[in-house]
């Protein structure tokens, strides 16, 4: 039967023996395909959850940044997870007894500002209320009221 269907295509369409092989292996190709599609399309497929992937590669990510600021040097190393974390509502710090590191917690104070902080706390003494962050230069008003609720006096 094969053989005869075979022989009628290559007859009405002016094809060798060949060619109308490889037009049938193609044709047999593309219908078990189709008919392998539409019975997978009754086995509904899971869907991957990529969240532990992606945060297992944000870690090892952050991990990469230090190393490649501790190879140019200590200090950088220390710096290298300075602004990463952040306090959260009902966190405080002192801002007359905390460090640099300590300071870039709070949001809204990178390194710079906290650097400003320390250099007036050293030049000044101590803070006698948190509104005297206003004399730093870079907190104005707007930010002293964004940095308030994270920051104390004592």
């Amino acid at each position: 039967m094969f053989s005869k269907f075979r022989q009628i295509i290559q007859e009405q369409l002016g094809l060798t023996k060949a060619e109308t092989g490889i037009i049938l292996f193609l044709s047999i190709g593309l219908i078990t395909g189709g008919v392998v599609k539409l019975l997978r399309l009754d086995n509904a497929t899971e869907q991957f959850d990529f969240s532990r992937s992606d945060s297992l590669f944000a870690e090892a990510s952050r991990k990469i940044d230090s190393i490649v600021a501790a190879d140019e040097g200590t200090h950088q190393f220390q710096n290298a997870y300075v602004g990463t974390r952040k306090l959260e509502t009902g966190e405080q710090i002192d801002i007359n007894s905390a460090q640099i590191e300590e300071l870039t917690l709070i949001p809204g104070v990178g390194k710079v500002t906290a650097e400003r902080i320390l250099r007036y706390r050293t030049g000044k003494g101590r803070f006698m209320s948190v509104d005297e962050l206003q004399n730093i230069k870079g907190i104005g008003a707007k930010k002293l009221e964004k940095i308030r609720p994270f920051v104390k006096a004592e």
